[in-house]
């Protein structure tokens, strides 16, 4: 017969936030090692949940919407802020030319024997950029809104067809058996997309489809379909991160490796299923080459407003930041940097402040029921192991329901009653929480912290029967 009286069965729990945020089940059936909901964090000491670095100022702002985070191979930072295309000069941004306003393009390729990053928007004629001045690329280049280059030609496309120029000569694009088109047609029809190339493949992307151009030059190239069911919606959000490419679709984050397409989106589904549809061409992404940043418009924004970080090395995201607005980034020379709605670019992952202010932070844990949800529990106090600075700030709130946002602040202050700086563990009493059948705890504050583990010190009730 079995043992109704659980009262001493157990006293102890333990977890760490070492799974990443995780929005797709109820809190109750999260590992002991998820989130339910958080910011303010990466994955820079993993496998403790450790605050994100800061972002500095990077020179002075362009005064309009940042449309694209460029660079002449490895010598020359490029932006465009409105329809300015500036280069940066040690944190000085100089203009080299104007375009109409609008989402510009990039890709490297020599002209005229110059190394040269190539521009599109859609609206003006392709122009080129080779260290000296912006120049109109010659011939006949479509006017198209997405390009990218391989070591033999530029690819650019236009509506659903997918241009190249002649070999090794951007500015052809009207030579016979050497340029040429591809149509990239579907059932459901629509323009493309996106367009990356990618292992020696140019993939293009609809918002409900996805093909490769294969082949290697004007007689065999030819387009395959990879899927008809899963596309991209914003080229801002393709990037190769880790030796794979990972993009935003309609319903999902998707990661690809030459074989199918797989879905890694899931455990943010909360903030996908926000996306606000009518800004989404808005959402964008970047890398530091491990990790995929994702900054999406969500709720009634119409700038992004929360920075997502999913880790390949450890396949967990993280929530970074919120309010940022960045439109576009890009590592160059092993710094990773970002321009925002107002044409302000930072340097991110630098520093433990946000140019002088402490970085928020917040982290929610699953819902406990100690695995006897039949009892309630009497909780006594909680330990935290981690590091928190002199600096830092530290607030603990309880919530006695699986979810919502019933949380009490325990009136206890733990940095202010230890010595933080020395201490390997924080203690909080919870004496004062009335008996429950769920226990979930909320740690917020600001300035850098690592949080290690988590204890829990409970007595169980007896169940009444």
């Amino acid at each position: 017969m079995a043992d109704l009286n659980v009262r001493n069965n157990k006293k102890r729990g333990q977890s760490n936030f070492s799974g990443g945020v995780n929005t797709e089940q109820l809190p109750v059936d999260l590992s002991d090692t998820e989130s339910t909901d958080e910011y303010g964090f990466d994955t820079d000491a993993f496998p403790a949940l450790t605050t994100r670095k800061g972002r500095q100022r990077y020179g002075t702002s362009g005064g309009a919407q940042t449309r694209l985070m460029a660079s002449l191979g490895n010598s020359q930072l490029i932006r465009a802020v409105g329809g300015a295309i500036q280069r940066d000069d040690g944190g000085s941004w100089t203009t080299i030319g104007s375009l109409s306003d609008g989402y510009f393009d990039a890709a490297n390729f020599e002209v005229d024997g110059t190394p040269s990053l190539i521009l599109v928007n859609g609206v003006d004629a392709p122009r080129y950029w080779n260290g000296t001045a912006l120049n109109t690329l010659g011939g006949t280049p479509p006017v198209g809104k997405f390009i990218t280059a391989d070591p033999s030609r530029v690819f650019i496309a236009k509506g659903d067809i997918l241009f190249f120029s002649g070999f090794q000569k951007p500015e052809d694009w009207s030579s016979t058996e050497n340029s040429g088109f591809s149509q990239y047609y579907t059932f459901a029809g629509g323009d493309i997309t996106a367009l990356y190339g990618y292992k020696d493949i140019k993939y293009l992307f609809k918002k409900d489809s996805m093909a490769g151009l294969y082949g290697v030059n004007y007689f065999d190239y030819r387009i395959v379909e990879i899927s008809n069911s899963i596309g991209c919606v914003s080229n801002n959000t393709v990037q190769e991160v880790n030796d794979r490419l990972i993009w935003l679709g309609q319903s999902d984050v998707y990661q690809f490796t030459q074989g199918n397409p797989t879905p890694i989106g899931g455990k943010i589904r909360t903030y996908l299923d926000r996306i606000n549809a009518a800004q989404v061409e808005k959402c964008n992404a970047f890398s530091d080459g491990h990790r995929y940043y994702l900054n999406l418009v969500i709720d009634g924004a119409t700038e992004p407003n929360i920075r997502l970080v999913f880790d390949t090395r450890y396949n967990i995201w993280h929530v970074c930041a919120k309010s940022e607005s960045f439109r576009a980034g890009m590592q160059f020379n092993n710094v990773l940097y970002a321009g925002d709605a107002s044409g302000q670019t930072y340097k991110v992952n630098v520093g433990d402040s946000d140019d002088g202010v402490a970085i928020p932070w917040s982290v929610t844990s699953k819902a406990f029921d100690e695995e006897i949800g039949e009892a309630e529990k009497e909780y006594k106090e909680m330990h935290i192991q981690g590091s928190f600075s002199g600096t830092s700030t530290l607030s603990v709130s309880v919530s006695m329901q699986d979810r919502g946002e019933s949380f009490v602040a325990v009136n206890y202050d733990p940095i202010g009653n230890a010595n933080v700086s020395l201490s390997k563990n924080i203690i909080i009493p919870m004496d004062t929480m009335p008996l429950a059948y769920w226990m979930r705890y909320r740690l917020s504050g600001s300035g850098p912290v690592s949080i290690y583990n988590i204890q829990r010190y409970f007595r169980i009730c007896r169940v009444q029967h």
